[in-house]
């Protein structure tokens, strides 16, 4: 049976020919028409085409038409099927031709169907050979991208530790900008603290290494948050005293006020916390020189005659103070507190007696009321500057002395021998010659409220307990404040927006979310780069959308503080809406915009006008009514907010 299938595979060909032709003669004897059937054998022939090639297809189609031809001259009853046989050749010539024709066109068909045959395996092949590639270089990149990831996470792991690394051992900042190759070496004025605990030494003396090193790392820990919030540098620990500096290494632009808000702050924490000390702090500003000092062992420190200045300043404090220097007093004498306390010198002085006096008759001087006392005294102290060689100063004691004596002949004498010193020193030009600066102490942080140019005389009096009614902790708005040099700023926005609820019959419990919304309202602004908040030009369209999402920022800064209150953080989300719908974040208007919000966006335009900033100078508080009265023209304010806020100022 194999023999036979393997014999019909072979001569298929041969067989169906053989067939066809018995076919033919089966027909020949059997159907009336058989030159109908002629067209049978195009199926052989197309057969033949597909299969054979041209040249057995043409072979194949001269014998089908041999074998017609042989049967048309040996058929002996054809004449009484075809009227003629001239006509029947003819009819056989136009057969075979065609025959010919389809079976040459057929095997030409079949011939290109083996081409393409050929081309589509060989582009299989190819694309085998494609896809195997594909496959090796998609292994070999799925290799080399995981090599790179292990590579990529060493690398971060490494940046972690050493940012870590020098976290732990110098300020955050400085390493981000020394890591980021941004630090540079600088002149600049800046702020310098110097404190340190009074009677420590006394107290480590009685116990033991471990407790006196857990007291002070307690105590550090205490203290360093409260500088990191107003943005100091910790240049270095001197056992129980700390060195830092506020504008480094970046340029804030109240760096004076950070210094002195963050000195204040540290102070009340101290007290707060009942530690058993008393703590000295001072500070002075000035330009110092800045940069990565040492060799192998390097530090992020300062230079100059401001650092031995606060030095200074804090060793002549008294213990539970802050002195300040004349260039910080200047800086924040709007917002702060201070009374003269004494003049120092800049540098180290030889004679420690004379300084002790001197401190002992300003003390003497500030206690003093009679007109003869304090002529004596400043006669006393203008001659100890004379003995300490400080002819500037002790003229002006001895003129101080000669208005209150305008007759003493021994007064006239000294200021004499002092002008004569004074001429004789600035002609030397002595470099390094002491001189002595005065050195104020801080009392406290001014009361906004008590300004009666931004409030009338009657204010408080009608709110004398608001204030108690805010249930916001101080601390975390007052670093915002003191970065954007506007201190008091929230008290005032709380207390009015206070006073303008309660001029539009607000229920006492909305008045109070209203009063704790607006008094952390501008919290947000934590997340503003300090270059843009005191910035003196106009701002382009990126830098606005930054100091815009302040508002949305402050929202999630109360949310990560716990603060769950949904009004109050509506209220502070849509606090810089605009009544006609020009507002952000979300173009509210009219009373789709929260109350408490158009409420908070008068008030703090109110405060903003009549307050000092950095870039302007404050408006009168009548200017500023009619300054808001016009925004309400323009379609910014709610007519009756403002009407309310002109009421409560009358």
């Amino acid at each position: 049976m194999k023999k036979i299938k393997t014999f019909v595979l072979n001569n298929f060909e041969m067989i169906a020919i053989a067939v066809i032709l018995a076919t033919f003669f089966f027909f020949n004897y059997h159907i009336r028409t058989q030159t109908t059937f002629l067209y049978f054998y195009f199926l052989p022939v197309m057969m033949a085409g597909y299969f054979l090639g041209p040249r057995s297809t043409i072979t194949i189609s001269l014998l089908c038409v041999a074998v017609v031809v042989l049967y048309s001259i040996w058929s002996p009853g054809l004449d009484t099927i075809v009227n003629s046989r001239m006509n029947f050749y003819l009819h056989i010539m136009i057969w075979a031709g065609f025959l010919i024709l389809a079976g040459f066109a057929i095997s030409k068909t079949g011939h290109f169907k083996q081409q393409l045959l050929l081309h589509r395996k060989k582009l299989a092949r190819a694309d085998n050979i494609i896809g195997d590639y594909k496959k090796k270089f998609d292994d070999k990149l799925k290799k080399r991208t995981e090599e790179l990831e292990k590579s990529s996470q060493s690398i971060k792991s490494l940046k972690l530790k050493l940012e870590k690394t020098l976290y732990s051992t110098m300020d955050a900042e400085v390493a981000k900008l020394l890591i980021d190759g941004r630090l540079r070496n600088e002149k600049r004025k800046i702020s310098v603290m110097f404190s340190d605990l009074v009677g420590f030494t006394g107290y480590s003396e009685d116990r033991s290494p471990e407790i006196v090193v857990q007291d002070l790392n307690n105590y550090l820990s205490c203290m360093e948050p409260v500088m990191l919030d107003y943005h100091a540098h910790i240049d270095k620990y001197l056992g129980d005293g700390i060195m830092c500096e506020f504008g480094a290494p970046l340029d804030y632009e109240n760096y004076k006020l950070l210094a002195v808000m963050a000195a204040i702050k540290m102070q009340e924490k101290l007290i707060r916390l009942d530690f058993p000390w008393q703590m000295r702090i001072g500070i002075a500003s000035g330009p110092v020189i800045m940069g990565i000092i040492g060799s192998r062992r390097q530090a992020y420190t300062t230079i100059g005659d401001v650092v031995n200045l606060a030095s200074r300043i804090e060793k002549t404090c008294s213990p539970g103070s802050v002195l300040i220097d004349e260039f910080t007093r200047q800086g924040v004498d709007r917002f702060i507190d201070v009374r003269l306390k004494k003049d120092i010198s800049q540098f180290e002085n030889l004679d420690e007696k004379v300084e002790a006096r001197l401190d002992e008759m300003h003390r003497k001087l500030n206690l003093a009321t009679n007109a003869d006392a304090r002529a004596d005294l400043f006669h006393e102290i203008g001659r100890l500057h004379m003995s300490l060689n400080e002819p500037h100063d002790a003229m002006h004691y001895f003129e101080q002395a000669l208005l209150m004596r305008p007759e003493n002949i021994e007064l006239k004498v000294a200021f004499a021998e002092a002008t004569i010193k004074r001429d004789e020193t600035d002609r030397i030009k002595v470099r390094g010659r002491k001189k002595r600066i005065g050195a104020y102490e801080v009392i406290g942080i001014k009361d906004v409220l008590l300004d009666h140019e931004k409030f009338p005389a009657s204010f408080l009096g009608r709110y004398p307990h608001v204030e108690e009614l805010i249930e916001m902790p101080l601390d975390i708005i007052m670093p915002v404040e003191a970065l954007d040099g506007c201190i008091g700023h929230s008290k005032v926005v709380a207390l009015l927006s206070y006073a303008v609820a309660t001029e539009l019959g607000i229920s006492e419990k909305e008045k109070k979310e209203i009063l704790n919304s607006g008094f952390v309202a501008d919290i947000g602004k934590k997340h503003i780069p300090h270059h843009l908040l005191n910035r003196m030009g106009s701002l382009n369209s990126d830098q606005i959308k930054i100091v815009q999402g302040h508002s949305t920022e402050g929202v999630k800064i109360l949310e990560d503080l716990g603060y769950t209150s949904k009004l109050m953080l509506k209220i502070i989300r849509h606090s810089h809406e605009n009544y006609n719908g020009s507002g952000y974040p979300d173009g509210l208007r009219k009373d789709d915009i929260p109350l408490g919000s158009r409420i908070i966006a008068v008030v703090d335009t109110y405060d903003a006008l009549s307050s000092w900033r950095p870039y302007r100078e404050k408006w009168d508080r009548h200017a500023t009514l009619e300054e808001l009265l016009k925004c309400v023209d323009k379609g910014l304010f709610d007519p009756r907010v403002v009407n309310a806020l002109v009421k409560v100022m009358e």
